[in-house]
């Protein structure tokens, strides 16, 4: 086997398709055959401006759905032609091997799942950043720090908690929305009218239009008998801050959680940085004891839609200038 990339050669620059070195995974880790490659905002924003990678030239990319072609030392869960989804972790040990962008990669067990048959790559591909961003901000002891999922269900008092998720239809927000209606609480969110009933789908008990003049006091309203557990602000632009901040003061304080506060560095340490620590943090059980037999019996559903560009590495360049202009309810993966 040879392995490819779409590399970036400096800052700025366009990416260059080019051989990459083709390793065996360690113990702990699996190699992964990508089928299909996801590409998320961050990517924009990393090739732009040259955060977090240290030195060029380099791989990028978070999300890759395949087959297993190899185990490390001490992997059980996963053999040779299994179907997975898994999390790309390159930009946190700044090694290209566990880098999406390429025909190969590494990625650790605990942050990789089974695929069920009836789920295609490309809808697969679009769920582990935003699952693990989700997981991170709901269940990490330093944000809302709730219980994991399944464990507080059937709870009296889970029927009384609620959650308010900003931008419910975003890759974030639908993850966040499905990892609440797990456990058992009132859920209210904010989206687009055309992605209301979308987000309702996902489990969602009250949405509102985002642009409502009156959006806080509808929220308000919603959540009135409950303990406003916090607030997921899965956009994080000023307005949504600003409003995330109205809702927490008016219903009495309480945690706001937002997806890219205080830039990619911090937003990511939780998710990047547990993913490679040495003991599993909190979310990664959402990935072992979740979120396969979720995807099974379908109670968590492989969303947004996948818009696919076909054409394999070569094409990763043109879906990132489709992805910067935007899409919405949606996300660019890339078919190898």
């Amino acid at each position: 086997m040879s392995n490819q990339a779409a590399w970036i050669p400096s800052k700025g620059a366009r990416l260059e398709v080019k051989e990459s070195p083709l390793t065996k995974p360690a113990p702990g880790e699996v190699l992964i055959k990508n089928h299909v490659i996801a590409l998320n905002p961050i990517d924009n924003k990393i090739q732009d401006l040259g955060i977090v990678v240290q030195t060029y030239p380099f791989v990028l990319g978070f999300e890759v759905a395949g087959e297993v072609v190899e185990v490390g030392e001490g992997v059980t869960r996963f053999k040779k032609g299994d179907r997975v989804v898994g999390l790309a972790v390159a930009l946190r040990n700044q090694n290209v091997a566990h880098a999406a962008y390429q025909l190969f990669t590494i990625c650790i067990e605990r942050a990789t799942a089974h695929i069920p048959d009836g789920i295609p790559y490309a809808n697969a591909a679009v769920l582990p950043i935003g699952l693990a961003t989700a997981a991170a901000g709901i269940y990490e002891p330093n944000y809302l720090a709730q219980p994991a999922p399944g464990q507080s269900v059937g709870d009296a008092s889970s029927a009384k908690k609620s959650i308010l998720i900003w931008g419910g239809s975003s890759v974030v927000g639908i993850s966040a929305i499905q990892l609440a209606a797990a456990s058992g609480w009132t859920i209210v969110s904010t989206a687009s009218p055309k992605n209301h009933e979308l987000v309702r789908s996902l489990g969602a008990t009250h949405v509102f239009d985002y642009s409502d003049p009156d959006v806080v006091a509808k929220i308000l309203k919603a959540v009135e008998g409950t303990t406003l557990i916090g607030v997921y602000d899965a956009i994080s632009d000023p307005t949504t801050s600003v409003k995330s901040a109205e809702v927490v003061h008016a219903s009495g304080g309480g945690k706001l959680i937002a997806t890219t506060s205080g830039g990619y560095e911090r937003s990511g340490a939780v998710l990047l940085g547990d993913v490679a620590r040495t003991e599993p943090p909190v979310w990664i059980g959402v990935w072992r004891e979740f979120l396969e037999e979720r995807l099974k019996d379908g109670k968590f559903k492989a969303k947004p839609e996948p818009i696919i560009v076909e054409g394999g590495l070569e094409k990763i360049q043109e879906a990132l200038d489709l992805l910067k202009k935007g899409v919405s309810a949606a996300k660019v993966v890339v078919k190898l």
